[in-house]
């Protein structure tokens, strides 16, 4: 822990609810019993019908809770592929896109949680220094978020001069050989019978991929995981056979529409801005394609979050780890500011989130449209503010970063007033 727990302080610029002092406890509502009486108002005009349950109390019944939103994330495909120094990349959400895992049978795996290792654009052979790694250039995993869902795919692309090939088309002993779409490799069995692993080598021996499907039988029309991973195997391998095709990202839906890319609001600029070392060029990116409904009261919250982590060329580097640096924002972005006041708890010290990372240190200054902290995300340091309708984190990694949460919320109190306001601007 970091000292004993301050009271939350008193700022000269006014807090948003729930952050000054809770309201009292509703008081319940008296008067005539009434026996239950369903009021009906129609709206001839507009053709509606509202409908209002009155309990035998005389309180108003809870209405049912909106649905959350479906589908406010979609994958969407530039032509135009990237370069990491020379070499043309290869992207894996491009060669397994989430229409494909759908039209295998894996519905809600493919409309779940996105989760991403990419490049946004090409970087120049002065800066594409990192080599060879294991870690791959490109990575595109989809797992289902629904009820019971634990069903995980997972591609990986690698490519030198960035990754090492020397276990490109090895068969281990428990390996089965395959050749598919004209591409030699092998399949593995996994963990569990209805988990595999398959690893394909390109015509030209120059890339490489790995497929991996974990807990298929979830799916109950799923009978043969193995048949339905071959069939999963030669789609991903016709797309791989095809070399680069451009590259994917995710922008948002409906009425998420006008909300940027987390990793443009962390732009590359803007990473070695704040950390004074160059960007590799490589994202990692996570997104929720399902929004999200959480319970304040009587009211439902409605939001949905992406994350983008950025990270210096030393990240690779295991013999230069006092040099790594890596920035990761999150934002989680509400139907209204309302909304983000009422569930963006981070800076309550009597929130269960307090609970469970520790205290949380408060900034002295104004950042964004309410009550702004830091504290520890396990070893690493967060700041978190408001800003319109999005609650933004700014989680450094490495050395870098101050490991105090005093230190560091006043170290990023800058950067965060700075961001604050090009947030609300981007997104409301």
């Amino acid at each position: 822990m970091h000292g004993p727990q301050q009271p939350y302080p008193t700022h000269g610029y006014p807090q948003p609810y729930p952050f000054q002092q809770y309201p009292p406890p509703k008081k319940k509502r008296t008067g005539l019993i009434v026996v239950a009486v369903l009021a009906a108002v129609v709206l001839v005009g507009g053709g509606i019908t509202a409908a209002i349950l009155v309990k035998g109390g005389g309180e108003q019944a809870v209405p049912e809770p909106e649905a959350a939103d479906s589908g406010v994330i979609a994958q969407e495909v530039d032509a135009e592929p990237v370069e990491y120094g020379d070499v043309v990349v290869i992207d894996a959400c491009t060669v397994m896109p989430a229409s494909l895992l759908e039209e295998v049978g894996f519905r809600d795996a493919a409309h779940g949680w996105h989760s991403q290792v990419y490049l946004p654009r090409s970087v120049p052979v002065a800066d594409a220094t990192v080599k060879p790694q294991s870690d791959a250039i490109s990575m595109c995993l989809y797992e289902s978020t629904a009820e019971g869902g634990i069903e995980r795919f997972t591609l990986s692309v690698r490519q030198p001069p960035f990754n090492h090939m020397g276990t490109a088309g090895y068969v281990g002993k428990d390996d089965t050989p395959v050749t598919v779409a004209g591409l030699k490799g092998s399949v593995s069995p996994g963990l569990s019978p209805d988990s595999f692993d398959a690893s394909l080598v390109s015509a030209d021996g120059k890339a490489q991929v790995n497929l991996g499907a974990s807990r298929m039988g979830n799916v109950k029309e799923i009978t043969d995981p193995k048949a339905t991973f071959m069939v999963l195997l030669e789609r991903v391998a016709a797309n791989f056979a095809k070399g680069p095709q451009g590259r994917t990202t995710h922008v948002h839906t409906g009425r998420y529409a006008s909300v940027p890319n987390a990793c443009e609001i962390l732009s590359s600029e803007r990473f070695q801005e704040i950390t004074s070392s160059k960007d590799s060029g490589v994202v990692e990116a996570d997104y929720y394609e399902q929004e999200t409904a959480d319970r304040f009261e009587d009211t439902s919250l409605y939001s949905n979050l992406q994350e983008c982590r950025r990270l210096s060329p030393e990240w690779w580097d295991a013999g230069n780890r006092g040099q790594r640096k890596a920035l990761k924002i999150s934002l989680r972005t509400y139907r209204d500011a309302g909304m983000a006041i009422k569930d963006a708890q981070d800076c309550n010290p009597d929130s269960p989130s307090r609970k469970v990372t520790g205290e949380a240190a408060m900034s002295a200054e104004k950042i964004g449209d309410g009550a702004a902290c830091s504290y520890l995300q396990g070893d690493s340091p967060t700041i978190s503010f408001l800003a319109g309708r999005t609650q933004v984190r700014l989680t450094g990694y490495g050395d870098w970063a101050p490991d105090d949460p005093k230190a560091y919320v006043q170290a990023f109190t800058p950067i965060a007033q700075k961001l604050a306001d090009e947030v609300r601007k981007a997104i409301g």
